[in-house]
């Protein structure tokens, strides 16, 4: 089996995600970071796993725009999908504009990693964008930003059960 996981990454916690996925994986594993990467035909792969970040109740427009354009290509594969989303309740929702829902309704699985700010690495509007949804957060009773490594283990445990 060959996996590729398309991502986009910003501040590098979906990357530390894919990197354990891509440990959990049986197969070969390409890992392509839309944002840098060349992306390969998708023709020699029988798994795609797509992902990123969300920022302002978007994922990256790039990742969006690929989902968009290789639509017929992603629905012939096995798919899953991953956010990193800091707010895991609103991780419907984000799924729902971060993915067309011919996508989410063909995949495997749909995973929330949860979050992490990683505000040492942000800049001006990124970081006072990110004070003010702590704030916000913890005014409403909302949970802190948290990991969940283990949803990164379910997604994995699916694409190698599945062959």
């Amino acid at each position: 089996m060959k996996t590729i996981i398309i991502y986009a990454t910003k501040y590098g916690y979906t990357e530390d995600c894919v990197q354990e996925m891509k440990s959990q994986l049986q197969g070969d594993v390409l890992t392509v970071n839309i944002l840098t990467d060349k992306i390969a035909s998708l023709d020699a792969f029988d798994n795609v796993i797509l992902g990123g970040s969300i920022y302002m109740g978007q994922v990256h427009k790039k990742l969006k725009a690929f989902c968009e354009n290789n639509m017929s290509s992603l629905l012939a594969k096995r798919v899953a999908l991953f956010l990193c989303c800091g707010l895991p309740e609103n991780f419907e929702q984000s799924l729902a504009s971060a993915f067309p829902s011919e996508l989410r309704e063909k995949a495997i699985a749909c995973e929330c990693f949860g979050g992490e700010l990683r505000t040492d690495k942000m800049k001006g509007p990124d970081r006072i964008i990110s004070g003010l949804m702590k704030k916000v957060a913890a005014d409403q009773g909302k949970t802190e930003v948290v990991k969940l490594p283990e949803n990164i283990t379910k997604l994995t445990s699916g694409i190698n059960r599945e062959r």
